[in-house]
């Protein structure tokens, strides 16, 4: 992270106020560079700077297709979907329904006798941000502890909840997927609604598109994910065995494409912006992981920060509030180098944006 104010504090200038989304040609040519040279199959990428998104795009949905990506196609974003259950958390508060103190078992009171004592004061709040000690369940080997027999999602989570409570508690502060599948419980039971009901309707509601689970699933034309299985690199066909429990949506199974998610990070640099005091929680009432977001500060400024993957996609989010700039990048790999290929491309994005506003400022 130490690179990127020392290019961000230069961005001074003032762009015209077109709220447009924009393709730019050199974002294109950069993410092709960086496909020739980490054999990612395809990737998007956005930049924000004030009312404008420019965007990029290059490569193919897979490794065995020709289709190529654009602004539309699907990507799985893994974590970074646990912003917008933070966001629906919040909504619920604003309208007096919850509050970051309400108590898990306040809300579900038949699950406490069976549960670890230890648990019986998490809030809300701990939830959100890693901080109620229950198990991490970011591995496969964890998802084979829990025997679910249900059918509907919402059913599956109180029998998923119902076991995790059970178990020994973690280390406070370990990041855990499972806390972010109780606090959809939360929303769920204060909104008499599922959680998808409940996230599809925001989503709708700005016209965005998205699918639950990996987006192949749901039209093959949309990204697919890859990794190496028996020492090749593969695509995932929409049939492999391969995916997320669809009672762990709220943690980590959405996908969208670059163009409705920049818009979505486009909002939350708006709303902190205007001092919105939700938003301002979200990134920041939490120092290093608050609700949704992990956030620093560099030159006396603040970011905030998400990557989501689960392990053959990759979602990478950062945001700089103060001077109106994000920069967010999919891809649908995720191996170690194609990893580390990502924060090269954050770098080369940001130079490029640099330029793009340095060429507005040279305009008579």
């Amino acid at each position: 992270m130490k690179k990127i104010f020392s290019i961000c504090v230069l961005f001074i200038s003032q762009l015209p106020m077109a709220q447009e989304f924009k393709q730019n040609t050199a974002f294109n040519k950069i993410l092709e560079q960086k496909i020739l040279e980490s054999k990612i199959p395809g990737l998007a990428a956005a930049a924000i700077y004030q009312d404008t998104i420019y965007y990029g795009v290059a490569g193919t949905i897979s490794n065995e297709s020709d289709v190529k990506i654009n602004q539309k196609t699907l990507f799985h974003i893994g974590s970074n979907t646990k912003a917008f259950t933070s966001f629906l958390v919040f909504q619920a508060i604003e309208n007096g329904k919850l509050s970051l103190e309400t108590k898990f078992f306040d809300v579900y009171p038949n699950l406490k006798n069976e549960s670890n004592k230890v648990y019986h004061q998490i809030t809300l709040a701990d939830l959100l941000a890693h901080e109620a000690q229950v198990q991490p369940f970011t591995s496969g080997l964890q998802m084979e502890l829990i025997k679910i027999t249900k059918e509907n999602p919402s059913e599956k989570r109180i029998e998923f909840a119902e076991q995790l409570l059970k178990l020994p508690t973690t280390e406070k502060g370990t990041y855990s997927n499972a806390g972010y599948v109780l606090a959809s419980m939360m929303i769920e039971k204060v909104e008499n609604k599922s959680f998808e009901e409940i996230l599809s309707s925001y989503l709708k509601s700005n016209n965005w598109d998205y699918s639950f689970g990996f987006p192949n699933k749901k039209d093959t034309k949309n990204a697919w994910g890859h990794w190496t299985e028996n020492n090749k690199f593969t695509a995932l066909s929409p049939t492999h065995d391969y995916n997320l429990p669809e009672y762990m949506l709220a943690a980590g199974d959405l996908s969208m494409n670059i163009e409705d998610y920049s818009a979505w990070l486009y909002k939350h640099i708006q709303e902190i912006n205007n001092k919105n005091e939700s938003f301002q929680k979200m990134h920041y009432e939490k120092e290093g992981m608050s609700y949704g977001w992990g956030n620093g500060k560099q030159n006396g400024q603040n970011l905030s920060f998400h990557d989501g993957s689960t392990g053959t996609f990759y979602t990478h989010a950062i945001l700089l509030p103060e001077q109106q700039i994000g920069i967010t990048i999919f891809a649908n790999a995720a191996e170690d180098n194609q990893v580390n290929a990502i924060y090269q491309l954050q770098q080369e994005l940001l130079m490029q944006l640099k330029k793009i506003v340095d060429g507005y400022n040279r305009k008579p």
